[in-house]
């Protein structure tokens, strides 16, 4: 009978052996612990910018306009802090039926195409007035450009601008649409990072 209990305990052991093996085991799979010192990882997007176009003001006397007649406005580009350059793009699409309106655009030291010759045959055509590229800048930046159309008096009959129209619409692009930054480009690529 001692024979059994002792093999009775001896199981009993043996069994409570393996037992603690894989609870200890197991416990250690999950207690698992690093050592080593913190350390603070900080990040920062690139500015890249962009653009704020103001038309300024519609022209006030240009309807039934005669010979001798001239306008004037500003329109106003501002481009905020960017950590790289930014080139801007004012442009014009217009219709036109009089052969002699003139239009010009100043200041040309900052960008503006001066004369601007405009196409007569009354088809839709887009016009580039002025190009500015903005330097990297930790402030915003703005410059104001004046803008003048007119039908000059050329004193030889000009009744081929009689009863025409002139329709047009200024408006900004910022660069160009495809354009990728990265530390390897920092003043951008049309090429596309492949992420590698």
């Amino acid at each position: 009978m001692n024979v059994k209990k002792y093999e009775i305990i001896i199981s009993i052991l043996t069994i409570l052996t393996v037992l603690a093996t894989a609870v200890g085991v197991s416990v250690a799979y999950f207690t698992s612990s690093m050592t080593g010192t913190p350390a603070d990882i900080n990040t920062t997007t690139a500015n890249i910018g962009g653009a704020v176009f103001d038309g300024g003001n519609d022209f006030t006397t240009a309807s039934e306009i005669e010979p001798g007649w001239e306008e004037s406005k500003t329109f106003t580009i501002t481009v905020p802090p960017s950590d790289f350059e930014q080139t801007v793009y004012v442009k014009m699409t217009y219709t036109n039926g009089m052969p002699d309106l003139t239009c010009t655009v100043q200041a040309i030291a900052n960008g503006a195409k001066g004369n601007i010759p405009l196409n007569s045959s009354s088809t839709e055509t887009t016009v580039t007035l002025v190009e500015k590229t903005f330097a990297p800048s930790t402030e915003s930046q703005s410059l104001t450009y004046d803008f003048t159309m007119a039908l000059p008096e050329t004193g030889v009959n000009q009744n081929a601008s009689q009863g025409k129209i002139f329709n047009g619409t200024l408006f900004a692009e910022l660069g160009s649409k495809d354009l990728y930054y990265n530390a390897a480009n920092p003043n951008g690529t049309t090429e596309k990072p492949t992420g590698n």
